[in-house]
This record gives C-alpha cells, structure tokens and sequence, in this order.
C-alpha cells in the first residue's frame, strides 16, 4: 500500500510513503548444499518448517521546493525482520560448563555434551528462521538545477541495521562457523549487521557546455565524491575456546589489566604487554576491558573517494549521436599517494587461544601487532581510469 500526494497542486510540497511486507528469493545454494555434499563430514539439513526472507516495510518522504531553486528531499524507512535466516547446529546441545579464569564464558565441556542425534557426536547444520532484526534508514538531500545548466546535490544517509545473523558464506558449516557468537550459540541474539555503512555524505556535480553549428557538439564535466564511516567487524579468538567445533566465532573477552596478569601466555610476560599494549591503543576496546566484544559492533575509519568524468558527444544526423567517456576513480589518490586510501583491520584475530588438559585457557598474541587499521592496497584505495564509448541511435 503506498501513496503519492502533492499537498499544494503545483509539486512545490510533495508527499509519499507506504507500508507492504515483501518476499524475496532464497539462495538456493545453501539447499542444494544437502544435496550436492551428503555425508561430507556433515550434515546440511533445512528445517521443514522453513520459510523464505520476508520483511515488512514502511516508509515515508517528501520533497518541497525551498526557493531559488533548490529542493530538499528527505526519506525514512523501517524494516522488520518476519522471516530472517539463521544456520544452527542441531549436533549441540546447550553449554553444559564454564570456562576458568576471568572470562568464564559457557562451554561445551565434551563430546558427551553434545547431542548424538546420529548415533555419534555430529554436526548438522540446519537453516531456520528467526524474526528478530530491523533496518533504520533516513536520508536528508539538498539538491538544485542552476541556470547555466548546472545541477549540484548533497546527501546524508544514516543507517541502523541490526540481526541475528550476518550471512557472508554459501556453505552451510561456513555460514555457521563465522557467525560471531558467545555463550548458546544456537540462539539467536540481535545485534549490528555486517552491512551497511553507518553514516555517508555523497556529493555530485556536473554542467554541459553546448556549442558548434547548432549545438552539433557537448562536452559534460561531472564530479562525485562520498565520505562514509567504514564497514563493520568483531574480534574472534583464533581457536576454539568454547568447544564448539568452530575456530572462527568466539567473541573475544578484554581483560581488565589486573585480570590480564592471571592469563597464561605461551610466549610470556612479553606477550602479555604487547597484548595490554593493544588494548590500550584500540579505542574500541580499551573501553570496554572487563566486557566481551560485541559482535560486529566496531566500525572502521573514515574513508572517502572523488571521481570525474569527461564526456564528449557529437549529435549526428536525426537523433543518432557518439560519445566518448573518459572517468577517473578516486582522482585524489592520481593527485596524492596518501588520499583516497582505505584502513581495513589488522586482523579481527589477534588472541590464538588453545585448552590444556585440565580444561583452563592458554592465550597467545603476536608483539609485532600494534594498530588496530593498516593501509588497504587493493583497487579501491587506488586510482582507475577507464575509458568508454558509446553509439546512440
């Protein structure tokens, strides 16, 4: 249901909004997954009671001309998670112990803990549903068609997008396994989404010049630059300190400095320091000592990006016309080695963690890790040019 209203008859106020519930497509990978790899270690199943993603969505807009040619936009939306996918392991049962030390979590203490729902301890990995999550979105636009031909426009869009599962993976045991998780693994508890950025600024530009017999030719100048908070990650111990069977998705727990003494480390006392000296250096993470790491609930820095286009047309006969496009992506980094590069995590695993025999926790960290960010240098901290051509008729 949605509506389209225009307050005052002459599109200088406009309204609009609606509400609807959506279904969408399953992948069908993770099914064919119980198909194409019977008895591969595993068990892939799909709850027979399963349904497909739905959500239930409303929104509400408007756009009103300001004056002097300017028009201002601004867009909210809410979702509701009513049928979100989540993987569990129907071979765990709840965590039957804790661990020792200060961290204390729930563990699996043993393989007889867990259910032997198939004669042995085995995994079986089974997509269900859950209805927790939901997505705020609102964006505000500035935005004008100026005389010579130019149209300028700035955004700022916010996003709040929280659910019980970030699925990144094809393979069932994959989308289980790197699910950030603490204590029952199996429930599912909401929190931030691994998409989506939280705040960005985009901005763009462009004015065509006319000219030649009959304005036979048009050369197009355009600009684009955004400004975003970066994307989303968790620290996970690199090991599998819950007896879970996954090396992958065990929030990290920051000790308090007086609880960081009591840790054994493999290497020591000067681990033990590296490890302090990273915590202290991580803004995330040095306030939240004594706590668990949230899942996905870090954001990186900053990052931003320009890019220009050059166009230039000839109107041929009739309608028929030829273009040749030229655009430079994230042209700061052409100007300056230093702009337009991304940060990315070190690593999100920066504790290796092993259970001795008597069942307490043997830690392990690098001295060499001391930043939390470190420069990206794939494609997107780099400048690209490309080139195109185009034939209308």
């Amino acid at each position: 249901l949605g509506f389209n209203y225009d307050l005052k008859g002459d599109q200088s106020l406009q309204l609009r909004g609606g509400t609807g519930l959506f279904s969408g497509r399953f992948p069908f990978v993770w099914i064919g997954n119980q198909v194409a790899n019977p008895n591969f270690f595993f068990y892939n199943m799909t709850a027979k009671d399963f349904q497909f993603p739905q959500v239930w969505k409303t929104n509400i807009g408007g756009d009103a001309a300001i004056g002097n040619g300017f028009v201002l936009t601004g867009d909210f939306a809410y979702t509701k998670e009513i049928n979100s996918n989540i993987v569990r392991n129907y071979g765990l049962r709840t965590p039957g112990g804790t661990l020792s030390g200060p961290d204390g979590r729930a563990v699996y203490r043993s393989a007889e803990a867990r259910a032997q729902l198939f004669g042995a301890p085995t995994n079986a990995y089974v997509f269900t549903n859950t209805d927790i999550g939901y997505n705020v979105n609102a964006s505000l636009e500035l935005k004008r068609n100026w005389s010579n031909g130019t149209f300028t426009s700035i955004a700022y869009n916010f996003n709040d997008a929280r659910e019980a599962s970030s699925i990144e993976a094809e393979i069932s045991s994959d989308a289980y396994e790197r699910n950030p998780a603490i204590g029952n693994i199996n429930q599912a508890v909401l929190s931030p989404s691994l998409y989506g950025n939280r705040h960005r600024v985009v901005g763009s530009a462009d004015r065509a010049f006319n000219y030649g017999s009959a304005e036979q030719w048009t050369t197009t100048i355009a600009l684009f630059f955004q400004y975003a908070q970066g994307g989303r990650f968790s620290y996970t111990y690199n090991g599998d300190i819950n007896n879970d069977g996954s090396g992958l998705n065990d929030l990290l727990y920051i000790p308090t400095i007086s609880e960081l003494t009591s840790i054994e480390f493999v290497g020591g006392e000067a681990q033990r320091t590296a490890f302090n000296a990273f915590i202290e250096q991580d803004e995330y993470m040095s306030e939240r000592r004594g706590e668990y790491v949230e899942r996905y609930a870090i954001l990186s820095p900053w990052y931003s990006n320009w890019d220009i286009r050059l166009a230039q047309r000839f109107n041929l006969s009739g309608k028929k016309q030829i273009e040749f496009t030229f655009d430079i992506l994230n042209v700061g980094n052409l100007l300056n080695s230093n702009w337009g590069v991304r940060e990315l995590p070190s690593t999100t695993q920066p504790v290796g963690v092993s259970i001795q025999e008597d069942g307490t926790p043997i830690y392990s960290f690098d001295p060499t890790l001391t930043s939390t960010f470190t420069n990206d240098f794939s494609l997107l901290s780099r400048w690209q040019g490309q080139m195109g051509l185009r034939f209308r008729f």
